[in-house]
């Protein structure tokens, strides 16, 4: 009988044992493997997604956060920058394209994200190419329309404010002839009047530009709320998801185009021209307004850049930094930086994954132990029937290195199911598709395990070894 029919002969007629250390192993080599083919998978996911500008300029503050809600979509703003700073930046030399960005609402649990046209027409993913769309059209908003619009906006404010303060002076002048009852009563039906010709005027703007209500859905926003082309939907304030939000009735809008799928936070994203986020009730300045700070209502969330590389990139970059009013983020450098801060607790993790391999294979090696009692006789016959001592020696070890393979294979076939999972929770959280195919290092993980399970069966193996065959064999003749 061949030597690897023999040892899978053996494993048979032990299957508990078997199947017992066998399952032991694969569970230290799947939390291993899974857990290294995860960060692989997210990494390499992350740093598709950073890929997708050369920068984010936005508002002082923390650089990642202000790539994270940029870019995934995850946390909150963390403030307003100058809409002078998207003139400034989409004219200076260098910049091959910027996409300035706005957000603050949701719908349905997906954020919405204002944006000029230019993220269409300019913005390309890596192995994919520039977007595309499942079904409808991209809506049509340069930043030529933009610019007008917010020139038209910040003059409707100012024309706003004077009024605001002729009425103060006159109110002023008759505080000075008439009773404090009547001067109440004055009051409050004025600011009625001012409530009411407010809503007036944002209604006459928004019919204005009712074209501006319309929304490209990202692939898993479409799937996660039901919409598609020819839906609509009313926005909802605040980006939390949660009940209770309120809800902006007077912009209803309708679904133009659905994106094709892009592996990106993109799937996760409802996407509006950007002017129709300004029209929104709520994001129009206010007496207390303060343009060009951090709160500027008419100012942006963040803008996206994409620049010429070598010194131009870098140029740019510092020159941004330097400014009061706003911070550049290099999305790829802060990613990097972030796991590299995971990969911290990753190898701690993968340090417990590889104890729990070690005992089990520790394990493998007292269970073989353990029958070596039992089988000397065995081993005294096949010395018989002219086994050599290195047979008997190669065969312990082959099935101590079978049981070893076989719980890593299983082990493999756990790690990939969990990856799947995990991967699922990842793409629902931050939009990254992680995608992990087997590898050398995993074939590289699967052949250390085999090997350090056939040196585990090295003990047992050298007792069969030193099995004499005349000794076990006298009590039977």
């Amino acid at each position: 009988m061949k030597l690897p029919r023999l040892i899978a002969r053996n494993l048979r007629r032990r299957p508990l044992t078997t199947a017992l250390t066998s399952f032991s192993v694969a569970l230290g080599v799947g939390l291993f493997a899974a857990i290294g083919a995860l960060r692989h998978g997210a990494e390499q996911g992350f740093q598709r997604s950073a890929s997708l500008c050369d920068m984010v300029v936005g508002a002082k503050g923390s650089s990642l956060q202000l790539v994270l809600n940029s870019l995934y979509h995850v946390g909150t703003s963390p403030g307003n920058v100058p809409f002078s700073l998207y003139e400034e930046i989409s004219g200076t030399t260098g910049v091959l394209w910027s996409v300035p960005m706005a957000v603050g609402d949701s719908y349905a649990g997906s954020r919405i994200v204002a944006v000029t046209d230019d993220l269409f027409e300019a913005l390309e993913i890596p192995d994919y190419g520039k977007l595309r769309l499942a079904s409808g059209n991209a809506f049509a908003f340069s930043k030529e329309a933009l610019v007008e619009l917010h020139h038209e906006l910040e003059e409707h404010h100012h024309e706003e404010d004077e009024e605001a303060e002729e009425h103060h002076e006159h109110h002023e002048h008759h505080e000075h002839h008439e009773h404090h009852e009547h001067e109440e009563s004055e009051e409050s039906g004025t600011e009625e009047e001012e409530h009411h010709a407010h809503d007036e005027e944002l209604h006459h703007l928004i019919e204005e530009h009712q074209g501006l209500f319309v929304a490209v859905v990202g692939s898993e926003a479409a799937a996660a709320s039901g919409l598609q082309v020819g839906s609509r939907f009313t926005p909802a304030h605040d980006v939390s998801g949660g009940a209770g939000q309120e809800q902006h009735e007077e912009a209803e809008t309708e679904v133009v185009g659905v994106l094709e799928p892009t592996g990106t936070p993109l799937d996760r994203a409802i996407f509006i021209p950007l002017g129709a986020f300004y029209l929104i009730e709520g994001h129009q300045p206010t007496e207390e307004s303060e343009f060009g700070g951090a709160r500027d209502p008419l100012g942006l969330s963040s803008i996206l850049v994409r620049s010429k590389p070598g010194f131009y990139s870098l140029s740019l970059w510092r020159s941004w930094n330097n400014r009061l009013d706003a911070q550049a983020a290099r999305p790829a450098d802060e990613i990097r930086n972030l796991f590299q801060v995971v990969g911290n607790v990753d190898a701690i993790l993968r340090l417990v994954a590889a104890l729990v391999v070690v005992v089990a294979l520790i394990g493998v090696l007292v269970a073989i132990y353990n029958t070596m009692g039992a089988r000397r006789k065995e081993f005294a016959l096949l010395r018989a029937l002219g086994a050599h001592r290195a047979t008997v020696l190669t065969m312990v070890m082959g099935e101590s290195a079978a049981i070893a393979a076989i719980g890593a294979l299983i082990g493999m076939l756990l790690a990939g199911a969990g990856v799947w999972v995990a991967s699922g929770k990842v793409h629902s959280m931050v939009g990254v598709a992680v995608t992990v195919l087997p590898g050398w290092d995993e074939i590289q993980l699967l052949l250390a395990v085999t090997a350090v399970g056939a040196i585990a069966g090295l003990v047992p193996a050298w007792n069969a070894y030193r099995t004499e065959a005349a000794h076990h064999l006298s009590g039977q003749l």
